[in-house]
């Protein structure tokens, strides 16, 4: 089961996708003096947003949930583009209730600490675990971050799971937006949209959750890893800050919510 886990997170490379904020994973804690490990990436994600017209009517438009960044720069571009796994974690457990973890994937890079408020282990109904990460976005070449919250409850080899999660920090969103006439639909490419690229780069505050299941692989119930996949659905509080665009500027383009579906992994399980 294990080398069927590893087979798939390893097909995970060749999948092109983008990165939401957090992903599914349950509310245990590494154990002292131990490493854990987690690999992640989305499989499909949809946005919704909507061009801005003053007083008249806004225009809902797909904006995909996020775009790999146009970035000329090799480091901003590797990061946004050289990594199709959105994420892939170490983590260390300081003692029972604390560990220290660190990530580099699709888009930014960086660190976080987690703190069990409720452990399983400890005869608790459920586990439950709070935590606070700051990194480096290539998008945005400055600081991102997120806390919140991850649940989950153990029953055999399954453990539903919840997540959530407010973050902040740069994004980058486009959208076509369709023109009068048939001169932006593209004859070569008939499955393109018609309309005019309009991308924009903005800081967002998001709230982002994520409801899935972790299965325990191996042979031992939940020790040597766990198999997840879940929904990650987000919703932007409050959007800023846009500089530059891709194709024109799109300054009027806003991002409103998003969805992705996540697989991964994460060893230990529990």
């Amino acid at each position: 089961m294990m080398q069927h886990l590893l087979f798939l997170l390893a097909l995970l490379v060749t999948v092109p996708a983008c990165s939401p904020a957090i992903a599914p994973r349950t509310g245990d804690t590494t154990p002292a003096g131990k490493l854990g490990w987690s690999v992640h990436g989305a499989l499909w994600n949809f946005g919704t947003g909507h061009f801005e017209r003053g007083s008249a009517a806004d225009d809902s438009v797909s904006t995909g949930g996020a775009d790999i960044y146009p970035e000329t720069e090799t480091f901003p571009w590797f990061m946004s583009a050289g990594f199709s796994v959105y994420d892939v974690g170490l983590r260390y457990g300081v003692n029972r209730w604390f560990e220290l973890g660190a990530s580099l994937g699709f888009q930014r890079m960086g660190g976080e600490a987690r703190f069990a408020l409720l452990d399983e282990d400890n005869d608790d109904p459920v586990s439950l675990a709070f935590g606070a990460g700051g990194y480096y976005s290539a998008i945005g070449h400055g600081p991102w971050g997120r806390a919140g919250f991850d649940l989950s409850i153990r029953l055999g080899r399954v453990a539903p799971l919840f997540n959530l999660y407010v973050s902040h920090g740069a994004t980058y969103n486009s959208a076509y937006l369709d023109l009068p006439g048939d001169d932006d639909c593209p004859e070569e490419a008939p499955w393109q949209p018609c309309g005019r690229l309009q991308g924009v780069l903005s800081n967002e505050t998001r709230l982002s959750a994520a409801l899935g299941v972790a299965i325990a692989v191996g042979k031992e119930e939940g020790k040597q890893g766990a198999f997840t996949v879940g929904l990650v659905p987000h919703l932007v509080l409050h959007s800023y800050g846009e500089e530059r665009a891709l194709g024109s500027w799109g300054d009027d383009l806003r991002h409103d919510a998003g969805l992705h579906i996540v697989i991964g992994g994460q060893g230990p399980g529990w």
